[in-house]
């Protein structure tokens, strides 16, 4: 609701005189660009009777924008009333919209700290009686043409008026909220003669609205959300997508290529991966094994295919497990045909006891005991020789038959 007056007062608490009297003034501004008719009106606590407070002077008063009038408010309690704090405010509404624009002063208590003084002795009790039948008169008329302008009917009790033959309190009565025939809205409530909306709604257009879920007033009067949105806890909330996008988390998104929301909401794509088809997977020509993207054609736990690995020794290249250059796969394992015992020149050959494999041949390690007197096991042959012949073959590079 916008700010339509300002209203302060000097003092928070009234001490009265001895006799009940006391008086205080409230300084209302208008702070709105425009003209304004302002009715001020009271607001007593249940502890401090309405016919205590009187206002001096028009309750109805002109304002041009940025002018201040002085309200100034009188109290009388009556003779005898016990201590104790009561409390009362000044409420200002334009008189053309006083639903809707209004303004609500501080409270001000009124101190009450000892029995208030009957009048001095010896004055005629009818005098004593006539002068406080005026005063509470008085006051109750003041009151009451706060509210409609016009005094109370006789028959009513007091504190209310007379609206089609029946008492009611303008002060609260729904169907005469403020005045006779003030009728408050299904949602709003009449408290000190305002008609005023329920807890938790606002007024916006002269209707009382949740701007928790209103999609005309959502978060405030006016804010209007569109065709694809709904209101929701005061914030205009997408519910639809044109052009056949899906709603994700309040946005459109195309759950075919959007790795946050990849085939359906929620859905989001590892950070090495792409969404393709509403699918995650690997991007460029990487391949998705277990949690991870691998090249399978040079990943030796996954050659060619997720799983399959390579032996020992074993390089992928090109997706196909191979031994390095210079090894042959044997039995699983790239093995030296030079040099391996267990496939000596070619797979599965294998050089028995004695022998060793040299240059892929199966050779004796030491001399055999079949060669003659004067023999030896010639290493370059693998015969027997004299010692001078087995020389000149190992000179001439003879290998082994």
């Amino acid at each position: 609701m916008p700010r339509v007056f300002a209203i302060t007062t000097p003092a928070a608490t009234i001490t009265l005189e001895p006799s009940g009297r006391g008086e205080v003034s409230f300084t209302v501004s208008n702070v709105t660009d425009g003209l304004l008719r302002a009715k001020a009106s009271l607001v007593p606590s249940s502890a401090l009777p309405g016919e205590w407070l009187s206002l001096r002077g028009s309750v109805l008063r002109d304002m041009p924008p940025g002018s201040t009038e002085v309200f100034t408010v009188e109290i009388q309690v009556p003779a005898g009333t016990a201590p104790g704090p009561r409390t009362f405010s000044l409420v200002v509404a334009d008189n053309d919209v006083p639903d809707e624009r209004f303004a609500e002063g501080p409270a001000v208590s009124v101190s009450v700290s000892a029995p208030v003084a009957a009048p001095a002795r010896g004055s005629p009790w009818w005098l004593v009686a006539v002068g406080v039948g005026v005063v509470v008169a008085g006051g109750v008329a003041a009151f009451l043409a706060l509210r409609d302008g016009e005094p109370p009917p006789a028959g009513c009790p007091v504190g209310q008026s007379s609206c089609a033959g029946e008492c009611v309190d303008l002060q609260v009565d729904g169907q005469n909220c403020g005045r006779c025939g003030g009728t408050c809205g299904p949602d709003q409530r009449c408290q000190a003669g305002i008609c005023q909306c329920t807890q938790g709604l606002a007024l916006c257009g002269g209707a009382c609205v949740s701007l928790e879920s209103s999609d005309e007033n959502c978060g405030r009067c006016g804010n209007a959300c569109g065709a694809e949105f709904d209101c929701r806890a005061g914030q205009c909330v997408r519910t639809s997508c044109p052009g056949g996008g899906t709603l994700c988390g309040g946005q459109c998104v195309d759950t075919e290529t959007d790795s946050r929301n990849c085939g359906r909401c929620g859905e989001a794509c590892g950070p090495d991966r792409v969404c393709r088809n509403g699918r995650c997977q690997c991007p460029g020509t990487l391949t998705v094994c277990g949690s991870q993207c691998v090249d399978t054609r040079a990943d030796e736990q996954n050659c060619g295919s997720c799983g399959r690995r390579c032996g020992a020794g074993q390089l992928c290249q090109a997706g196909t497990c191979q031994c390095p250059q210079g090894l042959t796969l044997c039995g699983g394992a790239c093995v030296n045909l030079q040099t391996s015992d267990a496939n000596c020149g070619r797979c599965g050959t294998s050089c028995g006891a004695g022998f060793d494999c040299r240059n892929g041949r199966c050779l004796r390690t030491s001399p055999s005991s079949e060669c003659g007197l004067g023999q030896v096991m010639c290493p370059c042959t693998g015969t027997c020789l004299p010692a001078a012949l087995c020389k000149k073959r190992c000179d001439e590079g003879r290998q082994p038959l």
